[in-house]
């Protein structure tokens, strides 16, 4: 078994190498390699919104087995019935139903893209137990719209309206943010999701260094299990954002490196180059933000490349962000 997975990842992180990040990708191996697995949705905004309020206990009943997780077990509380009751009766989630559900009449796509995720997921981690996939309204709970707690998958759809969704604007959630609330970042979030719970090491990284390839080991696992998503929407870019980063790779790294910044245990250092917002702070309004994860997804990439040996898994619980850099033989 595992020398399958070794010649599979020699496959896997073959690539054209190029200064040009869009042109960096990851081979699709053969197609048999990651079947497809099944996924349901179930969705229980639409299946909730859609009970029949005159008889609303006996409604929560009827859907009580698949959805507890949400709903638990007491209905002979009327003060829990009353809250459900409320939460469908308020008029702004009523109005968010029905664009979620103008967005999203079904969710065929959608099970879809993440049975094909899920397929390479399970392919390079076969021992990781693959979560049941719940939607619901969330009214905007857009700093989790993905969550996951032991065996359930969360997903807010109404989190996932579109960049022009008017509402979004008026509850003052900045464009930046704004740009990953569409249906292409729903797979992204799901897998960024299992990642955090299931994959990712538990260690404090003190240093830039480790911060970037941290961030870095992420976005190699995405390109593994989302290989056709574009690089832009992993990192929640504009197409020009893409292209500034790609094109000023070489600077921003030089900066780093003269700044004598990849050491750096100060926090205020390091946020600038990994915080989310409209741009990295000292690269000037036209840069996109994270300059500092998108150079570590290089790192880690180039990694992969000179290091055919090494497995996904193995990359990723690689805590030694000095030797990660080392092996990659970076050189923008």
């Amino acid at each position: 078994m595992r020398l399958k997975v070794i010649i599979s990842s020699v496959v896997l992180f073959a690539v054209l190498l190029s200064c040009n990040r869009e042109h960096v990708k990851f081979s699709q191996a053969r197609a048999g390699d990651f079947p497809a697995l099944k996924v349901h949705v179930h969705r229980y905004g639409k299946t909730l919104f859609e009970l029949d309020t005159t008889q609303f206990a006996e409604g929560l009943k009827s859907i009580q087995n698949e959805y507890r997780f949400f709903l638990g077990d007491d209905f002979d509380n009327e003060q829990n019935v009353q809250q459900l009751l409320d939460y469908v009766s308020d008029t702004q989630l009523i109005s968010l139903y029905h664009k979620t559900m103008a967005v999203y009449p079904d969710v065929h796509n959608l099970e879809n893209n993440l049975g094909k995720a899920f397929g390479r997921y399970h392919y390079f981690f076969p021992g990781q137990t693959l979560p049941g996939v719940f939607s619901y309204i969330s009214d905007v709970y857009y700093e989790s719209p993905v969550m996951k707690k032991d065996t359930v998958l969360v997903i807010a759809l109404d989190d996932y309206l579109g960049g022009d969704f008017t509402l979004y604007r008026r509850l003052g959630i900045p464009q930046y943010r704004v740009r990953c609330m569409q249906k292409k970042s729903i797979a992204v979030d799901v897998m960024k999701a299992l990642y955090y719970d299931e994959l990712a090491p538990v260690y404090k990284p003190k240093t830039l260094l480790d911060r970037i390839i941290a961030g870095g080991k992420l976005l190699v696992y995405l390109d593994a299990v989302l290989p056709d998503v574009p690089d832009s929407v992993k990192m929640c870019y504009t197409a020009g954002q893409m292209t500034w980063a790609i094109n000023n790779e070489k600077n921003t790294w030089a900066f780093m490196v003269e700044n004598n910044l990849l050491y750096s245990t100060d926090y205020q250092v390091i946020t600038k180059l990994i915080q989310d917002g409209p741009f990295t702070e000292g690269f000037g309004k036209a840069s996109p933000s994270r300059l500092g994860i998108f150079t570590g997804w290089q790192i880690v990439t180039q990694y992969m490349v000179n290091n055919p040996d090494v497995t996904l898994k193995e990359m990723i619980n690689t805590t030694d962000a000095q030797t990660i850099l080392e092996k990659s033989h970076y050189k923008p």
